[in-house]
């Protein structure tokens, strides 16, 4: 994927993610206008929903952490692999020039 495309799927990632807030504060604002409960019951209610969705937050950040620690990971075994293919390149080269031969990518011509 390119930049481009990261950056639309984290747009629509966060936008998804404020649709999701949004529905949640007006279906908890429907549930207290209609719930039969005492005040008491509802509040206490409202404070087990709370750590639920606290405890789900949690989750969800500790499952985004790993999954951006597998992508730096990822990232740095590329950043490898190219340094050492540059390496390969670079001492092949080197390596030319000691007997002789171009460096410019051009073969001798021929007779």
């Amino acid at each position: 994927m390119n930049d481009r495309e990261w950056s639309d799927v984290a747009r629509g990632s966060s936008n998804q993610f404020a649709g999701f807030l949004v529905g949640l504060a007006v279906g908890a604002g429907i549930a207290l206008l209609m719930a039969p409960a005492t005040g008491s019951d509802t509040r206490r209610r409202l404070g087990e929903t709370a750590k639920r969705f606290g405890k789900d937050a949690q989750e969800g950040l500790g499952h985004a952490r790993d999954k951006m620690h597998d992508i730096a990971d990822d990232a740095k075994s590329v950043v490898d692999s190219g340094r050492k293919a540059f390496q390969r390149v670079r001492e092949g080269t080197e390596s030319a020039t000691e007997f002789g031969e171009t460096t410019t990518g051009s073969r001798p011509s021929r007779v």
